[in-house]
């Protein structure tokens, strides 16, 4: 099921859409959303986890988010059919 809902883009954001085309824009943008969703979830994670153990120093923190990064960037290639 889906849901049509209209919202307002800033400029650069909207030339942006547009060179996606109209026919995948939808769809362009519920990947966005969805990997913005995934990425909040893995910080919660994150700081429950180092909530459980230790406030970590800040290069720990820093080094688990460009972890999560490198898994979300694999997953997304993985999806394609590439492991680029």
């Amino acid at each position: 099921m889906t849901k049509r809902i209209t919202i307002s883009v800033p400029d650069d954001v909207a030339a942006h859409l547009e060179g996606v085309g109209p026919r995948h824009i939808s769809g362009y943008v519920t990947d966005a959303i969805r990997h913005h969703v995934r990425r909040e979830e893995q910080l919660r994670q994150l700081d429950e986890a180092f909530a459980a153990t230790s406030a970590p120093e800040p290069p720990d923190r820093e080094r688990a988010e460009r972890f999560l990064d490198h898994v979300a960037t694999w997953q997304h290639n993985h999806r394609l059919g590439s492991d680029a």
